[in-house]
């Protein structure tokens, strides 16, 4: 039976679950809660003027305010009736604006510029990457923008000659997931949703054309087609991209620097006006930088690329040598990344030089450090090396089946082997790096997801052996094997998402192993090999305010191994950067812990006895953050995102959740407990960014599996 497509009822809150979060987030944490209650309560902000939801309970208003950053102000409260579809509801209504309000009632009035919650991960060699969780209601206003301005964002996505990633059209399809579906999924799902493409679900507002990952394009026949067609290449990023830019510059990409001061000036409610305001509002008013991480942000950033990419190609176009792109040279740009083919070096001068101005006009710049020149064969050192270390592990990863047969060519039995050599592995993935002059970092996703394919393709073939014939002994050290492998290559340049790869394939193998096929000994002993590793990492890392969610990971990987695998609270606490024995003196207290990295130990920690001093301690670090910067509480988003989160734990007291809600001006007893004990759901308690309860790893790792990282 072939896949079937399944129309999407187009929702505009449908960016909630894929535009307005970055990738590099603990698997525990999601905004699937936060789109739910959305839906249910039809949560709607309605240009400047109000925020409405559907009538419920004082506690209610309470959460949809403080959710929201809507001060407590009764004045600006009121009920109204509207009409869905053919039934007029009672609706709560929240004033944003002055209008009818007496001037002695309109403060509190709702902030302006709210602040997101960046946290730090790895990127490069002793560099780091800022990443942003949009304030909830920024990210609210994120959907409005969308539903408001889709196709504006289509139509300025649409005008480069050079852009290779950028958005079609709004997806409207996902697949329903039945066998021959799953059969056909490809190896390397994609993060965003692809033309022509089947994926199990959605992933992201809009289709986007040609390329989902920058690897395909490298794979791909318009490149082997530049390769022929062009004797040199000369790749080229934009430095600092998102750092640097300007975000009054949309308006200059748009409708040109004149005709948007005049514009701004007639209306003030153009798109580029809009989507300037959005990015501001989210990021405390900046307008140097927008943030990193969401999917929205590059959207922003590639409407102001390709009105450079359509500069610079008019430009070679004109004047005295005139070069015409797709004969005397060809760009292709993904995101901020520029390929340029071409076959005299006059060109490549020009080309250069014209990129750079255009460029400047927008207060960006190349990152002439980075620039590389390759020549004819137009092959590099990470294509080089991926050839290698496809070839090695094709070759040392394998199981060998043979099938037994009769005279009729009938399979009477099955039979199979497989050894494989951590050390073997080792020494010639080094050499292939030594020989080739790339990084780990380079080839290590590519490594890992190899990996993990021939790590299903292991357990699959293992179970076409008939069971007589079955050796779980070689079985199991052939995955002894590839887990010292795997942690010797990890551990040198831990990523994010390289840290999810290892983790999926971590799965593979522990579901494998609890299926019954092993005995007791072979089981603990890999699962004592990842235990080790794991430790050996956690404490070589040990949790910072810039390496936090790369082990946090690790973490959560922990409790798929069993009871036995429990870290001891000093363990746990010597990673956390606490030191129970100071606490309350001057040793380490933790206070470097972000939100991820209160509710990841706290998930993990659950209500386990052996960590009730440790728990007691994170959970009034998770206080005195909240009452550290109490002042602008409301439109902080880690401080947002760790209230709701606190008091929706199962492993908080309730006098600690209505501390924290004191803290946010919820002073009523009574109030506090509905608020704490709210749920959409009578029959299970609320949720509402960490999946404190009914978590399955597997699940969510699944999850991640149709995500990369661009």
């Amino acid at each position: 039976m072939p896949p079937k497509k399944i129309l999407l009822p187009y929702k505009k809150e449908r960016s909630l679950l894929s535009d307005v979060l970055p990738y590099e987030i603990p698997v525990s944490f999601s905004n699937r809660h936060l789109y739910a209650f959305i839906l249910r309560h039809r949560i709607q902000k309605n240009d400047n003027k109000e925020i409405v939801w559907l009538k419920g309970t004082p506690a209610l208003d309470r959460l949809v305010c403080m959710l929201f950053c809507l001060p407590n102000n009764p004045h600006r409260l009121s009920d109204v009736k509207r009409l869905v579809g053919e039934n007029l509801l009672d609706f709560r209504r929240y004033q944003l604006n002055d209008s009818g309000i007496p001037k002695p009632n309109r403060m509190p009035r709702p902030e302006g510029f709210l602040v997101p919650f960046c946290y730090k991960i790895n990127h490069k060699e002793a560099e780091f990457r800022e990443l942003c969780i949009p304030h909830p209601r920024s990210q609210l206003l994120v959907s409005e923008f969308y539903d408001r301005c889709k196709e504006a964002i289509l139509y300025y996505t649409s005008l480069s000659p050079f852009s290779i990633r950028a958005p079609s059209k709004v997806a409207k399809f996902t697949f329903h997931n039945d066998k021959l579906h799953k059969e056909r999924l490809s190896v390397e799902p994609s993060k965003i949703e692809v033309i022509d493409s089947e994926y199990e679900s959605l992933r992201s507002f809009f289709v986007y054309r040609e390329y989902s990952n920058i690897y395909k394009f490298y794979e791909s026949y318009r490149y082997h087609r530049c390769e022929k067609k062009y004797n040199n290449l000369i790749k080229l990023d934009v430095s600092k991209c998102f750092d640097s830019i300007y975000t009054h510059s949309i308006g200059w990409a748009t409708i040109g620097k004149d005709a948007q001061k005049e514009a701004l000036a007639e209306s003030g409610g153009s798109f580029p006006d809009r989507f300037d305001r959005l990015m501001q509002r989210m990021n405390m008013g900046e307008t140097n930088g927008i943030i990193i991480g969401p999917e929205f942000s590059r959207i922003f950033a590639e409407i102001i690329l390709q009105s450079i990419d359509r500069e610079v190609e008019h430009t070679l176009r004109s004047g005295g040598s005139r070069l015409e792109h797709q004969v005397d040279y060809e760009v292709f740009r993904y995101v901020d990344d520029y390929f340029v083919f071409y076959n005299r070096d006059e060109d490549r001068t020009r080309i250069v030089d014209e990129l750079q101005h255009a460029l400047r006009r927008y207060k960006l710049s190349l990152n002439s450090a980075k620039a590389v020149v390759y020549e004819k064969p137009i092959i590099t050192e990470i294509t080089m090396a991926k050839q290698q270390i496809a070839q090695l592990l094709e070759k040392r990863i394998n199981f060998n089946l043979d099938e037994v047969v009769d005279e009729n060519g009938e399979v009477q039995e099955v039979n199979g082997s497989v050894f494989v050599n951590s050390n073997a592995l080792i020494t010639s993935f080094k050499t292939i790096i030594k020989t080739c002059a790339v990084e780990y970092k380079d080839m290590l996703n590519y490594t890992l997801s190899i990996v993990e394919r021939k790590s299903r393709s292991l357990v699959e073939d293992y179970m076409k052996v008939d069971t007589d014939n079955r050796s779980p002994r070689q079985m199991a050290n052939a995955i002894t094997n590839i887990v010292e492998f795997l942690f010797f290559i990890y551990a040198v340049s831990p990523r994010v998402n390289t840290t999810i790869r290892l983790c999926r394939i971590l799965e593979v193998f522990n579901s494998f192993l609890r299926q019954g096929h092993f005995d007791r000994a072979q089981v603990q002993i890999v699962h004592k090999l990842i235990y080790d590793n794991i430790c050996f990492i956690l404490k070589k890392n040990k949790s910072s305010e810039h390496v936090q969610v790369e082990t946090l990971y690790l973490l959560i990987a922990l409790t798929a191994l069993g009871r036995d695998y429990w870290l001891e609270q000093g363990v746990l606490s010597e990673y956390l950067g606490i030191d129970l024995a100071s606490v309350g003196g001057r040793g380490a207290t933790g206070d470097s812990l972000n939100y991820f990295s209160i509710t990841v130990s706290l998930f993990y920690m659950r209500d386990k006895v052996r960590y009730n001093e440790l728990r007691e301690h994170v959970v009034d670090t998770a206080i005195k953050r909240i009452r550290d910067r109490s002042e602008t509480c409301h439109k902080d988003s880690e401080l947002v995102l760790l209230l709701f989160d606190l008091i929706s734990c199962p492993y908080v007291p309730s006098d600690k959740k209505e501390e924290a809600l004191k803290i946010f001006g919820v002073s009523d007893p009574a109030l506090a407990a509905d608020m704490i004990g709210y749920s959409d759901d009578a029959s299970k308690p609320q949720r509402w960014f960490t999946n404190w309860l009914e978590f399955d790893f597997a699940k969510e790792l699944d999850a991640k599996r149709s995500q990369e990282v661009y």
